[in-house]
């Protein structure tokens, strides 16, 4: 079983928020899983199952805004007992060019809100999904960057490095974080 969490802020206004790039992302993932999300408000977040080669996978997109993602995470966690070498949290990361993907085990928090708030919960030995949104201009505030909306071409970037993730999500299934780290930064799809 693996729990795959994507991170955003609910509502329209964030709809299209850097800030809500893991949101976008789940929902390409899930929607490729032919899985749906439903709320589940004892677990304080939207919810999709599915199985894939007999293996259960759970996304969650949490319903506590950025800040208390940790709420939805040790919930849905403890329920269904993940440990945390299972579990993938797809975020934006300002320190990543738009579009680019980086995926790691572990590590701090670079500042990000959603993954301080995770880390408080379950620590931070879990797997991180980076996607980049690049870094604020001329002195802006980074929070308020990242609640901004992306430019055409940005979101359009993004777009594409979030077909790739969905496209090669199954190397995370057979557990081949490696090559999946791999693929993500080639121009070309998984052979």
């Amino acid at each position: 079983m693996i729990l795959v969490i994507g991170l955003g802020n609910l509502g329209k206004e964030y709809q299209y928020t850097r800030h809500n790039i893991g949101f976008i992302a789940i929902e390409k993932i899930a929607e490729q899983y032919n899985s749906s999300f439903s709320t589940k408000k004892k677990f304080n977040c939207e919810i999709a199952e599915n199985t894939k080669g007999g293996q259960k996978i759970i996304f969650i997109k949490p319903t506590t805004y950025m800040n208390l993602s940790g709420k939805s995470v040790i919930s849905v966690k403890t329920y269904y007992n993940i440990h945390p070498a299972k579990i993938f949290v797809i975020h934006d990361d300002i320190d990543l060019e738009t579009g680019r993907i980086k995926f790691k085990t572990g590590g701090g928090n670079g500042g990000h809100n959603g993954l301080k708030s995770i880390d408080e919960v379950i620590g931070n030995n879990y797997n991180r999904i980076r996607i980049g949104v690049g870094r604020p201009q001329n002195n802006q505030d980074i929070a308020d960057y990242v609640l901004n909306n992306f430019s055409k071409p940005e979101y359009e970037t993004a777009l594409q490095a979030i077909d790739k993730i969905a496209n090669n999500f199954g190397l995370i299934l057979e557990n081949k974080l490696e090559a999946f780290n791999v693929y993500q930064n080639r121009h070309c799809e998984q052979p």
